[in-house]
């Protein structure tokens, strides 16, 4: 359950592969684990596939949590990163699209998409928003049902920062325990060198033309670009317009994960 560009497809490379007890070139989490809200292919068939499993069923979604189903023997694994992050990965996911879809998403200055990225106006529902209070409001629709038991948090930087910790987090709380064997395993197979490599493996909807290069879906995995991208300018600009959204805890955890304060102790 993530916003768009947080690490969706990191997070299901990392489930299937704790769900299947394994890694290997034949699990390819994209293939078995549907968006299902991207309308992309008929629901009937997505249904079907989904009921032939015979696995332990994981499914992608990009929706906040007011528009997702909410089940109690079900596990919601949220995935957030920097909002800025996920700015500069979308453009780079919008330019390796061979459609003009996402091509709105590329205003040519990167400094006025970022302001008009930063300051549009967003409407619950619309899925085609490119803003960062769709950003926000994902990660608020999420933060305000944080007791729910099965309902659990990750973050994009601690994922870089401790892969093999997050991934024990992920077990936990699907209720896995893998050795250490398979810890190590998953920690080589889900590294950024390694998707790339076998995008064909990894990337959703790869080897069937949607990209120009099914590699490039993993552009760099890198964060912060926007320091050295950004003038001081559009920066204070996003400064101000976060701080409208969300209060200092919360946008300290949103940029920081756990380097940030402990923000969902006791709940």
């Amino acid at each position: 359950c993530t916003p768009p560009k947080s690490g969706t497809t990191w997070t299901q490379a990392i489930c299937a592969f704790l769900i299947f007890g394994r890694t290997g070139a034949d699990i390819k989490p994209g293939m078995i684990s549907p968006w299902i809200d991207s309308k992309s292919e008929p629901i009937d068939e997505l249904y079907a596939m989904l009921a032939a499993q015979t696995h332990r069923r994981f499914i992608k979604t990009h929706t906040p949590l007011d528009g997702v189903p909410y089940f109690p023997q079900c596990t919601y694994l949220s995935v957030y990163r920097d909002p800025r992050d996920t700015y500069f990965s979308m453009r780079g996911h919008a330019a390796n699209l061979k459609s003009e879809k996402l091509a709105h998403r590329l205003v040519a200055s990167v400094g006025d998409g970022f302001r008009e990225w930063a300051t549009k106006s967003f409407t619950p529902g619309d899925p085609e928003s490119f803003a960062l209070g769709a950003n926000v409001h994902h990660y608020q629709s999420y933060r305000r049902h944080a007791a729910l038991r099965n309902l659990h948090f990750f973050h994009y930087a601690d994922m870089k920062r401790d892969l093999r910790g997050a991934i024990m987090g992920m077990a936990a709380a699907l209720n896995l325990t893998p050795s250490d064997v398979l810890l190590a395993e998953i920690v080589d197979a889900v590294s950024f060198e390694n998707m790339r490599e076998n995008a064909r493996n990894f990337a959703p909807n790869a080897g069937s033309g949607v990209w120009k290069d099914d590699r490039q879906f993993f552009s760099n995995g890198q964060s912060q670009r926007w320091r050295e991208t950004l003038s001081s300018g559009d920066l204070a600009l996003y400064d101000v317009r976060v701080r409208a959204l969300l209060p200092e805890d919360e946008i300290a955890w949103l940029h920081n994960g756990s380097a940030a304060p402990a923000l969902f102790t006791g709940l």
